[in-house]
């Protein structure tokens, strides 16, 4: 995971192909103005699914993994909490090939938040579990972007 101020997504470039043409596109682009859906920005390789859910409680909650995409998630109204599962997981869903998604459970976890201009870069393979309620929230509804960055090895399929 990297996980910073969006203001300073810049640093990382160099990580992967698909970041650097994330960061070119917000640099000439407000994605607080994208409308709720999917919005290409390099085809399948990188694109935005905007989204207004209403953050959860992690009670029942399972983590969630990618193996072709990155994810990097940022509020844009709201906010809300996340988890990174640390160490070994236990699978409760299988690898959905055509959807890239697995589901797990992991017994031990490090936290962060998406509040205050915060994004965090869920790296393929991370088990995460986002939009959980802020501490002391409760169940709110926020506007949230989650930028899927294509995997360099699949970059030129």
């Amino acid at each position: 995971m990297i996980y910073g101020a969006l203001e300073d997504l810049a640093r990382y470039a160099g990580f992967c192909k698909s970041l650097d043409i994330l960061i070119d596109w917000l640099a000439d682009n407000d994605p607080a103005e994208l409308a709720c859906g999917c919005h290409e920005i390099c085809g399948a390789k990188v694109f935005a699914n905007v989204m207004a859910p209403t953050t959860r409680s992690n009670s029942g909650s399972h983590y969630e993994t990618h193996r072709r995409y990155h994810d990097l998630q940022v509020d844009v109204e709201g906010r809300e909490a996340f988890r990174v599962a640390l160490g070994e997981t236990a699978q409760v869903e299988p690898f959905n090939e055509a959807d890239d998604f697995e589901l797990v459970d992991a017994a031990r976890f490090i936290e962060g938040d998406l509040a205050e201009g915060r994004f965090a870069l869920f790296v393929a393979g991370e088990p995460h579990l986002p939009t959980l309620q802020f501490p002391g929230d409760g169940p709110v509804q926020i506007k949230k972007i989650c930028f899927k960055l294509i995997a360099d090895e699949y970059f030129d399929e």
